[in-house]
C-alpha cells in the first residue's frame, strides 16, 4: 500500500493527515501546497517492501529525499543550479541548503511519478544514492 502523509502547523499546533493509495494528482496538489510555513514536508511510502520519498520546503524549491526498498538513501539533486546557499523551512525547521540540493516543483513531481513507477529507468544522474 502507498500512503501520502502530511502535516499543517497552526502556531504551536501540528495536525497530521494520511491519505491511503493516492493517485499522482493528488500528491501533486500536495507538492503544490507545500509553502515554507503551514505545509513544510509531504511524505510518500510504500509498505511492502518498505520504501519512501519525502518533499520537504516550497513553494518555490524543494528538497527531495528518500530511502530505496534496498535501504539506499536518495536525495534528488539538481548540479546545474549552483552553489549558493538557500534558507528553506523543511519539516517546520529552517536550514540551509546548497542550491544544487534542491529542485523546482516540476523536478519533485517527476521524482514522485519515478518513485511510484519503481524507478524502471533505475536512479538518473539527477540521484545521489548512498
Amino acid at each position: 500500500m502507498i500512503t501520502l502523509a502530511g502535516d499543517e502547523r497552526d502556531g504551536s499546533k501540528t495536525r497530521d493527515w494520511e491519505v491511503e493509495n493516492p493517485e499522482l494528482e493528488r500528491i501533486t496538489r500536495s507538492i503544490a501546497d507545500l509553502d515554507g510555513h503551514r505545509l513544510t514536508e509531504i511524505s510518500v511510502t510504500e509498505d511492502e517492501p518498505f520504501r519512501y520519498l519525502s518533499i520537504a520546503g516550497g513553494p518555490d524549491l524543494y528538497l527531495v529525499t528518500g530511502e530505496s526498498a534496498n535501504g539506499e538513501i536518495l536525495q534528488m539533486k539538481d548540479p546545474e543550479a549552483g552553489s549558493e546557499q538557500v534558507q528553506l523551512v523543511c519539516g517546520g525547521q529552517m536550514g540551509v541548503f546548497e542550491r544544487s540540493a534542491l529542485v523546482t516543483q516540476a523536478q519533485a513531481v517527476g521524482a514522485v511519478s519515478e518513485f511510484l513507477s519503481g524507478f524502471p529507468e533505475g536512479f538518473g544522474d539527477a540521484w545521489s544514492v548512498e
